[in-house]
């Protein structure tokens, strides 16, 4: 395949991904109002459960749940900003096989119904921040530099070997490679070698997509 049509390929390949981002920016928008809408259904509930066990609720009783449930959903998006990202199962995968077990042992039902709970709560929250991070993949990718890429993967792609950065600069010397760097390292195959002489690789693969005009599996 000659540059232009490794151009092509590759802007093609870029647009897929930016409609890609585009519907998982939409799917994170449509669900998070429903995550929080169900999160605070919860909370509501479960203040009345709270009220009903010393009597009869009365209506300023509800009406100061509401408000106190509508006070909640701030906290949750400041909760997700701050509440660290680890997960259950990569604590319990850290440390060896002693660790593992004592981990196994403290986490009982207590600590399960603690994460779901907090699942409910902040699942709205990073359903958004997901939406956000997707529009602005999307933008990256609607603006992505198909020309210079394109001369690079041309490049890569005639050479059956790694491509030190040197010989890249020579053979496209309008390149600015500290800007395409970046941006080709975002294509799934690009191989960074660090092994002297430092410069570019392709995986199997990505030679094969290029060749035939295939998809990229991001």
């Amino acid at each position: 395949m000659d540059f232009e049509g490794v151009k092509t390929w590759l802007g093609g390949q870029a647009r897929k991904r930016a409609e890609v981002c585009g519907l998982k920016a939409v799917t994170g928008f449509v669900l998070a109002p429903l995550a929080i809408w169900f999160a605070t259904t919860c909370i509501y509930w479960e203040l009345r459960t709270i009220l009903s066990r010393h009597g009869n609720p009365q209506p300023a009783d509800l009406k100061m749940c509401f408000w106190i449930t509508m006070a909640t959903i701030p906290l949750m998006f400041l909760g997700n900003r701050f509440m660290p990202r680890r997960s259950l199962m990569e604590e319990r995968m850290e440390g060896d096989a002693v660790d593992v077990a004592m981990a196994r042992y403290a986490y009982g039902r207590a600590d399960v119904l603690w994460h779901l709970i907090l699942w409910i709560l902040f699942t709205g929250p990073r359903l958004v921040d997901w939406g956000m991070t997707s529009v602005r993949e999307r933008r990256d990718w609607r603006a992505y530099d198909t020309h210079s890429c394109g001369a690079v993967l041309w490049l890569l792609a005639s050479r059956l070997k790694k491509v030190p950065y040197e010989d890249i600069q020579r053979e496209i010397p309008w390149l600015n490679l500290d800007e395409t760097g970046p941006e080709l390292m975002k294509i799934p195959g690009v191989l960074k070698l660090k092994t002297p002489p430092a410069g570019l690789g392709l995986t199997d693969d990505l030679r094969k997509a290029i060749a035939t005009g295939g998809n990229l599996e991001f």
